[in-house]
């Protein structure tokens, strides 16, 4: 990457949010509910951002989608006058839900275009274009390069053959977040579609229950994709292992807590499921059949039509029969997401 790049965006965990991987337990009422809403109010997450040459206060504020007051008031002693901020000197950004940092991308300007023409082009406003390139006026010149900038990684990513005999090109690695957490694990990469799914609809299922336990992400992927033993997929960058929601303690990251009616929150993890399942890219969740009876059982009080509940759940019919949720033994402790072949992926297999 050239020009603007992130060379340090390492992001850290405070004491409150840190607390909740200590399988600590939240009453529904009293003083833990209390200590749950301060922790969700808290900017408890930030990550770190080094700036490099030709950063300027708004160019950094654009790529983490924050204001620039916002930047200038977590860092009030960083930034100099008229907004200045100096090449390696290390900012903070809050965040309440998952960020994917933008990164720089470079038009040329072709005869005939006009700054109008670029924007359409780039996707990006013509004030922004006018912001990050210095601009001060609209006239610009065949050859001139224009930066602009982008929510997707340098290289896109390819998700080749099926998921249980396939490989990955160009993963990307799931970002360190708000709201979720995969503790030190290595293999938690993905295509760029399902990267852009989970930071999404984690971000949504964030704001919606911001008191809520850490969303427990397993493993995604190898880097390369293929063979991750002791998983039978996994290999093409489209699966994602989802630990449930639980009533009341915090599942831990390393080894999740077996599921069943005594512990598990179906409420919650139905919501987690649902903004999953609305983006129409869900090809399966594999879970386990007695956690399904606990789903069917929630859905059906809940008013689903059974119609719905057929399409949706292998519960109560048997494990044979067809449906988006299946059974695969070993997903009692937690939910195994996978997502649809990327469109512009010819050579991946559903």
């Amino acid at each position: 990457m050239s020009g603007w790049r992130v060379t340090r965006c390492s992001v850290v965990l405070a004491a409150a949010v840190a607390a909740l991987l200590c399988l600590q337990v939240f009453p529904a009422t009293g003083k833990g509910k209390k200590v749950a809403a301060k922790a969700a109010k808290a900017p408890a997450f930030y990550y770190e951002y080094e700036v490099v040459e030709g950063d300027t206060l708004y160019s950094i504020a654009r790529k983490f989608n924050v204001s620039m007051n916002r930047v200038k008031r977590w860092n009030r002693k960083l930034v100099g006058k008229n907004d200045s901020v100096r090449a390696g000197t290390v900012l903070k950004i809050r965040a309440e839900v998952p960020i994917r940092v933008k990164r720089t991308a470079y038009y040329v300007v072709q005869k005939g275009d006009t700054l109008k023409k670029v924007a359409r082009k780039t996707g990006s406003p013509v004030a922004e274009i006018r912001k990050v390139n210095g601009l001060k006026r609209d006239l610009i010149r065949p050859g001139q390069k224009l930066a602009y900038l982008v929510a997707m990684p340098e290289k896109p990513s390819e998700s080749v053959g099926r998921s249980s005999s396939g490989s990955l090109v160009n993963g990307e690695k799931m970002p360190k977040g708000p709201g979720y957490t995969y503790g030190s694990r290595d293999n938690v990469y993905g295509t760029n579609e399902t990267v852009t799914l989970l930071i999404e609809g984690l971000g949504r299922f964030r704001r919606k229950h911001p008191t809520a336990p850490l969303v427990v992400v397993g493993n995604l992927s190898r880097k390369n994709g293929g063979s991750f033993s002791p998983h039978k997929s996994h290999q093409s960058g489209r699966d994602v292992d989802l630990g449930y929601m639980h009533v009341r303690k915090v599942q831990p990251v390393t080894s999740m807590l077996t599921t069943d009616r005594s512990n598990m929150d179906p409420r919650t993890t139905w919501e987690l499921m649902k903004i999953f399942l609305d983006t129409g890219k869900v090809k399966n969740f594999f879970i386990d059949y007695e956690i399904q009876g606990i789903l069917y059982d929630f859905l059906k009080s809940a008013g689903y039509k059974q119609a719905y509940l057929k399409k949706l759940l292998q519960y109560p019919r048997g494990t044979g029969v067809t449906a988006i949720v299946k059974h695969v033994k070993g997903h009692h402790h937690h939910m195994h997401l996978r997502f649809v072949c990327p469109k512009k992926d010819a050579r991946c297999e559903d």
